[in-house]
């Protein structure tokens, strides 16, 4: 009789267990899973805008940061103006004035006159003008453009140069998308002027 009583209290205690298990009455509450948290998405930054050159120039090596824009004068015979011409100079950072066939140099032009890739590269290290966009830098004299209605205009056929008809302080800025040289040996200008005399 006792052994009877074992084996049923047993079989009891195997039920109760078996049913608290399959989720029967059981005193311990649900459990709910936890979120998990979106993670916060990390903002793209924004490439800034370089010079893109026109379809199928190439520039390659691409020119190292502008030093400032170089002037040159000549004067037309039979005339009492000046033609102002224009050329980028680059610093030579990582012997990137050797590497084009300049020499190593502390600054040179960006590629030699008459290297096929010239024009392109100095379209790169000066962008296009702000008021007639063109490539080449944007001209201005005493602070107002060369319009033709002051003492400067724009060359009819390249923005590089820029005809003084009167004396003056004339200017020529590149734009703001060419990278500047930013360093303690040489101080890089986006902008370079010169006074012109005109008899």
């Amino acid at each position: 009789m006792r052994l009877r009583q074992i084996l049923v209290g047993t079989a009891c205690v195997a039920v109760a267990v078996t049913f608290a298990r399959c989720g029967g009455d059981s005193a311990a509450p649900p459990t709910t899973p936890t979120p998990v948290p979106t993670p916060t998405p990390v903002p793209t930054p924004t490439p800034k805008p370089g010079i893109v050159l026109p379809s199928g120039m190439v520039c390659d090596p691409t020119p190292p940061p502008l030093l400032y824009v170089k002037f040159g004068k000549w004067r037309p015979r039979g005339t009492s103006g000046w033609i102002l011409d224009s050329e980028p100079i680059v610093k030579n950072v990582d012997h990137y004035c050797a590497q084009v066939g300049l020499g190593d140099w502390r600054y040179c032009q960006t590629r030699p006159e008459g290297d096929p890739q010239r024009v392109a590269c100095d379209y790169l290290m000066t962008g296009t003008a702000k008021d007639s966009g063109r490539w080449g830098p944007t001209w201005s004299v005493d602070g107002m453009p060369c319009d033709g209605k002051n003492q400067c205009l724009n060359h009819d056929d390249n923005q590089f140069k820029a005809i003084a008809k009167d004396s003056g302080l004339f200017e020529a800025c590149v734009s703001e998308l060419v990278p500047i040289y930013e360093g303690e040996d040489d101080e890089g200008r986006r902008c370079n002027e010169v006074w012109i005399e005109v008899p």
